[in-house]
């Protein structure tokens, strides 16, 4: 998958997460993670293998995304703020 095809997955996973995290339901996090796992799928290689953190910026935030999950509402908002950034391309920092 090419890099603009992956940059729409994540702003796609990040208003999503921002969305859910306006109206948290008790399984909040795991439907974060569980969406996160699956859009992660589309950094694999041809060989499968997943880019080492650090590596790649719209990768790491939307692991972040994951990472923040059982984080405060404001954390979450954070994170899916600075993944739609990545996902625009622009350099993000934690």
């Amino acid at each position: 998958m090419d890099t603009q095809k992956r940059r729409q997955v994540l702003a796609d996973v990040a208003e999503r997460v921002a969305l859910w995290n306006e109206f948290r339901t008790d399984d909040f996090q795991d439907n974060v993670v569980r969406l996160v796992n699956d859009a992660r799928e589309n950094w694999r290689d041809r060989h499968g293998e997943l880019p080492r953190r650090g590596t790649d910026e719209a990768f790491d935030a939307l692991m972040d995304l994951a990472e923040m999950a059982d984080s405060s509402p404001i954390a979450v908002r954070d994170s899916a703020a600075r993944a739609l950034l990545a996902a625009e391309g622009v350099a993000v920092t934690r």
